[in-house]
Order: structure tokens, then sequence, then C-alpha cells
């Protein structure tokens, strides 16, 4: 049996951002809480994203990886980043570190191991930031904003949510991985 993580492309999007080597293990159950299919995606040692799953709504994922790997998710359609823990970069803790986090109180034993769950959310936009990525759904390249009667200031900006979502769809790649 194996899973399938994809590639789109091969740009990294920021050079210092990527996987370190690590004994530190997370172990991690992602799970969708969207309305959306997200594409849950792990960083790797060169900095390369790699869509690790496909996710639809209430669906889970259980990984183990380690607290050095960062992990981001985004919406299968659009590319939009979604909240991963809250945060639009998730970066993985022990078992202890998230129980000592959560019971400040408790002795919690070094090498205690239980799966965490993370929960992946829709993030809060601006209405304004809400509405540009609204418009930006409904055109296929940056030349077509030039066209709309806004102001010059948003007609930038929505060039620039153009031109992202597209540097995501080059730069995720799909990973085969095998389960044994």
């Amino acid at each position: 049996m194996s899973k399938y993580m994809v590639p789109v492309g091969g740009d990294k999007l920021d050079n210092d951002l990527h996987s370190l080597k690590s004994d530190e293990k997370a172990y991690i159950r992602f799970i969708n809480k969207t309305d959306r299919t997200i594409e849950l995606v792990w960083i790797n040692f060169k900095g390369e994203y790699w869509r690790y799953q496909v996710l639809r709504k209430d669906e889970y994922l259980d990984v183990n990886t380690y607290k050095t790997h960062p992990w981001m998710a985004l919406d299968q359609i659009t590319k939009d980043r979604m909240h991963v823990d809250s945060k639009f970069l998730f970066l993985p803790k022990t078992s202890a570190e998230y129980l000592q986090e959560r019971y400040p109180d408790k002795i919690v034993p070094e090498h205690y191991e239980m799966r965490m769950r993370v929960y992946v959310t829709l993030p809060m936009y601006s209405l304004k930031y809400a509405a540009l990525l609204s418009i930006r759904n409904r055109l296929r390249n940056t030349e077509d904003a030039d066209v709309l009667e806004l102001p010059r200031e948003l007609i930038e900006e929505l060039k620039r949510t153009i031109n992202h979502r597209k540097h995501m769809c080059s730069t995720v790649r799909k990973l085969h991985v095998s389960t044994r």
C-alpha cells in the first residue's frame, strides 16, 4: 500500500524554511475542520514543498514526524493557506512539550509519547483580504485585474494575490511514500 505526496514545480518559497535532522519524535493527528478539501504539505530538508496527503472535511491523517519538520495546509483549489494549530506554519512539538504547555503544574515524563490532535481551520481574514481573494478566484491572470474599476492600489494588491497563487501552484510537489 502506498500514499502519494505531490510535486508541482520546484521552486522554494523561503530559502530559510526547511526540515532539520532531529531525533525528537512528534506523533500528530492532522484533522481537517474546514469545509474545504486541503493539501497537507511537508517542507523537506531542501526547503521544497511536498504534498503529503489530501484531506476532505473532517478527515484526519496520523503522521509520525519530528520536532524540526515544518508543515502547512493549503486549500486544494485556491492554494490559500489554512491555519494548522492556529498558525499558517505548523512546527510540531513533542508529546511532553504539548502536555507541559497544557498542564504546566503537572510533571510529564521526558520521553512520554502520545498522538496529539492538530486542527486545520480556516483563518479569519480581514474583509478587504477576503474580498481580494473572492475577486482573485474569478480572474485567470494579472492582466484581467487591469480592466476592473478599482483604485490602482487595490489592483496591485489583487495582482500580488494572483501571483502568489500561481507561485503556490508551481511550488508544491507530490511525494510518493511507501508504508510498510
